[in-house]
């Protein structure tokens, strides 16, 4: 049985040896009572009440559900020691005074005071040692009891023959040098405790702080011991890794990695067996639905007194989204270098295109042709258009100027590309636009042109995509977070500074090779496209300082969403500043 006391933390780690020892003595006092002593009715008596005042306080601490207070076990303590100390008396008196043998009882009785009261307890104790052992001898030389606590008791213990005064001497010296070494030991042994105590409880605290600071990083942290047993598994390794604390600690990394990420547990386990430290080598492991996760490992040495490795530390982050962010910088570069190349490109065959265009017309309303001769002059002119218009995409992707930015209100622009898109060769009876915006006008802050370029290669993208089996193209003001599971991380507490516009189409979807393509100039799925409605979205998206996000599913659809700057003024000012101080320069 756990016990739980309220009557202070010095008193606690001690008790079980405070009861103990009350334990012991009144068991040694009770043998002595019962089987060496011709007890009277008064011994009897004194023992009983001696024993009640024990077993109702034992009986108090040990079953009843109210715990004693420190004082109230203080005072019951010294009520039954001082009942103890005067049962001893008696037991001393009816056993032959000085010569019983059992005047060693005080002995115990007092070392027992110095575990509660220490050094001022123990010698009080020793005080009515002494005064008790002293009216026993008194009172067996024939004092009357009314006498006994008289100026002439005091008196007649100067009187004492010889062997009943240095016997009381030699006891009552022997009662004082007990109580103060045991007094002295015990308060040696208490300050030495609340040191371990204070000591423990700084330990515990320091403890605790550094495993929840370790249990709280950001990057996944792993320890094993030589034999390669996980000892340490901290909070990020377990979403990482996907495996809970319980299921990890004290099994062997290689057999419980080997199936979904065995490089890791062999690229921790290699820097422990060569006794070298990786300062950063990437891994890939298999999460728990199966997807690629490529991982930062960094592992270090655990060493012992004598420099030996008694353990390896590995930690390591999941390297998703810096992957994803390597891939954007790698496109943007692409997307710079061939706007330069389109730019070039246009500039040196434009002109040329341009007279020839004109030619080929001319000479289509001057000569008379016809039959195969008509068919191959209009394919000229086709074709001449075609390359015309691509040529002008290039313009288009390759010179998206600065944004101005301004207010820009975007509910007008939406109805406004609605009306456009409902005149698009591809828009037909069995595709519906529908528009889902905030009763509210929704005012962002960028260029309205690039604004329009942007939604608009959206829209006719989605119009493209349902051309055959129809479907609705909707526009809402809701980000992915609300739509599906996605989410672009925006601000956690206070007001958004975005406004988010999805469109959505239920066309035939993109696969993972479409979507991990579609931002890359000239790539199309379509017979007559460019590649590069996509890519200009993106430019503009990054010019008006937004962000672009998608969802897309084979045979049900795609979802791109465009997180506009919401307007505010002090945002246009801080802009205007920004162009002077670049003007100036």
């Amino acid at each position: 049985m756990k016990l739980k006391f309220r009557f202070g933390a010095e008193l606690e780690p001690r008790f079980p040896w405070i009861i103990s020892s009350r334990l012991i003595v009144f068991i040694l006092l009770l043998g002595v009572t019962l089987f060496f002593i011709s007890y009277s009715n008064f011994l009897l008596s004194l023992f009983l009440a001696y024993s009640a005042v024990t077993f109702i306080f034992l009986f108090f601490i040990f079953f009843s559900s109210h715990y004693p207070t420190k004082n109230l076990f203080k005072f019951a303590f010294s009520l039954q020691i001082f009942l103890e100390i005067f049962l001893e008396a008696v037991l001393v008196y009816n056993s032959g005074v000085i010569k019983t043998p059992l005047s060693i009882l005080f002995f115990l009785s007092i070392v027992s005071v110095s575990l509660n009261y220490q050094l001022v307890g123990t010698l009080l104790m020793a005080t009515w040692a002494s005064v008790s052992y002293c009216l026993v001898i008194l009172y067996s030389l024939g004092w009357e009891i009314s006498s006994l606590f008289s100026y002439q008791a005091l008196k007649g213990v100067y009187q004492l023959s010889d062997d009943y005064f240095y016997t009381f001497f030699l006891f009552v010296c022997c009662f004082y040098l007990v109580a103060f070494i045991s007094g002295y030991l015990s308060e040696k042994l208490k300050k030495r405790g609340e040191q371990l105590e204070t000591f423990s409880s700084e330990l515990k605290k320091l403890k605790m702080e550094t495993d929840e600071i370790l249990q709280n990083i950001h990057s996944g942290l792993i320890t094993l011991d030589t034999s390669g047993r996980i000892i340490y598994y901290n909070l990020a390794a377990q979403a990482i890794l996907g495996f809970k604390s319980s299921e990890v600690i004290g099994k062997n990394c290689l057999e419980l990695f080997k199936e979904r990420m065995p490089t890791l547990a062999e690229g921790i386990l290699e820097s422990l067996r060569l006794n070298q430290r990786i300062n950063r080598k990437e891994v890939v492991i298999t999460n728990l639905a199966g997807k690629k996760i490529p991982l930062g490992l960094s592992t270090s040495i655990l060493k012992n007194e004598k420099s030996e490795p008694r353990g390896v530390i590995g930690i390591f982050q999941d390297l998703s989204e810096f992957k994803v962010l390597e891939d954007k910088l790698r496109a943007k570069d692409r997307l710079a270098a061939v706007g330069e190349l389109s730019a070039g490109i246009a500039h040196e065959i434009r002109n040329p295109l341009a007279s020839i265009s004109g030619s080929v017309e001319v000479l289509k309303d001057e000569l008379p042709l016809d039959g195969e001769n008509q068919k191959l002059m209009e394919l000229i002119v086709k074709e001449t258009s075609r390359l015309n218009e691509i040529l002008t995409e290039f313009l288009n992707f390759a010179r998206i100027k600065p944004t101005n930015f301004t207010k820009v209100a975007l509910n007008s622009i939406v109805d406004e590309l609605i009306e456009i898109v409902k005149k698009h060769p591809s828009y037909n009876d069995s595709i519906k636009i529908q528009k889902e915006l905030e009763g509210i006008p929704l005012y962002v802050l960028g260029e309205e042109n690039h604004i329009k370029q942007l939604l608009l290669n959206l829209m006719v993208n989605g119009v493209e995509a349902m051309q055959e089996k129809g479907g609705t193209l909707s526009l809402t003001n809701k980000s992915l977070t609300e739509l599906e599971s996605y989410y672009f991380e925006e601000d956690a507490e206070g007001e958004s500074n975005w406004i988010p516009l999805a469109v959505t189409d239920e066309g035939k979807g993109m696969g993972d090779e479409e979507k991990e393509k579609m931002f890359v100039p000239f790539y199309s799925t379509k017979k007559q496209g460019t590649g590069l409605g996509l890519p200009i979205v993106q430019r503009l998206v990054d010019s008006l300082n937004g962000h672009l996000e998608f969802k897309s599913t084979p045979g049900v659809g795609t979802t791109f969403v465009i997180y506009f700057q919401k307007y505010k003024p002090e945002k246009i000012s801080a802009f205007q500043e920004y162009k002077i101080s670049q003007t100036q320069l």
